[in-house]
This record gives C-alpha cells, structure tokens and sequence, in this order.
C-alpha cells in the first residue's frame, strides 16, 4: 500500500487492521473481489476500461461528463445521483455510530467531514473540541479516501472503547469495528 501511497509506512500503524480484516471475512467473496478493487484504485471504472482500446471506451465520467473517472472521482462526483446516493450512505453510518452509543457530537464531526468529501479537514471540523483532537489529527494523516474505504485510526476505536463502556453496551469493540 505504501508503494502506491495509500498508506505510508509512517502510517500504517495507526490503522485498525483486525476490524477491517473482520468486516472483509463476513462478506460474501464477490463483495470482497469488489472492495479490493476499490480500495486498490482497479475498480472497473472508465480510467480503467479505457486503458484497453478494444473496449472502446472513453476516460470520462458517464454520470458528470468530467475527464479522468477513476475511484477517486466515484466517491467525490458532484453528479445529483451519485451524491443522493453517497449522501444516503452516510445517513446509514450515522444512524449506525448513534445507535451504538457514540458521542452525538463525533458522530456529527464525522457525518460533516464525510459530506466535505475532502475539501475539509477534520481538525478544522473538531476545533475547540478537544475530547476529539487525536482522532481528528489522525483522519487527516490517513486521510478523507482512507477513513472512507475503512481504515479508521485505532484512536477512534479506543475512544469508542470508553463509550462501549460508558453505557454498559453488549457491543464488543471488535464486532463494532468490523460492522463500520
């Protein structure tokens, strides 16, 4: 991952690996084939197909007409059925981080930095809330696409510890990890 600079070798360590490798486990192969495609950037999306001239297909997004549809551009395309979509994504996390008792004010952090698609750090959203400033320092080192494909800092899964914890929850941190 390093290689391709997904992860860099500074980095990897903050990330949560035994969740991810435990939401991977729980989805039917074809579902991982897709997720490893994605989150390798070989997703069969235009800038991929048109690398093959006999497919005949041209690197532009069908959806906005843009140049250059790759992984990237899916999740960030300002087209209004991609962002319906994305948008109605994000409502199911949310609804999944209240229902297991995170703090309302992170998930709201969380739910704003996700809707930015980017364009905002999370620091900037977290500002004089301190509870949240490693976290926050953390997505931004990985980055908006990491936090976005699942890598998520091991911070946060200690603070949802704390909060596991704080209200008696039968959600285990492992089981909750491999469910973002």
């Amino acid at each position: 991952m390093a290689k391709r600079n997904i992860v860099t070798a500074d980095n990897f360590d903050i990330i949560y690996w035994d969740g991810l490798g435990e939401a991977m486990h729980s989805y039917p192969q074809m579902f991982r084939v897709y997720v490893t495609k994605h989150v390798s950037h070989f997703q069969g999306t235009n800038r991929q197909l048109s690398r093959d001239a006999s497919q005949g297909v041209e690197n532009i997004c069908p959806c906005c007409g843009r140049p250059d549809e790759s992984t990237g551009h899916i999740t960030r395309c300002t087209d209004d059925g991609r962002t319906e979509m994305f948008e109605e994504s994000v409502d199911i996390l949310a609804d999944f981080l209240s229902e297991t008792h995170m703090d309302g004010r992170l998930v709201d952090c969380i739910v704003t930095y996700l809707l930015q698609r980017g364009e905002q750090s999370m620091s900037s959203i977290v500002y004089r809330m301190p509870l949240f400033t490693t976290v926050a320092s953390d997505i931004d080192t990985l980055g908006w696409d990491c936090l976005l494909e699942g890598r998520v800092p091991l911070s946060l899964i200690e603070l949802q510890t704390f909060y596991l914890r704080k209200h008696s929850s039968y959600w285990k941190i492992k089981t909750w990890g491999s469910h973002l």
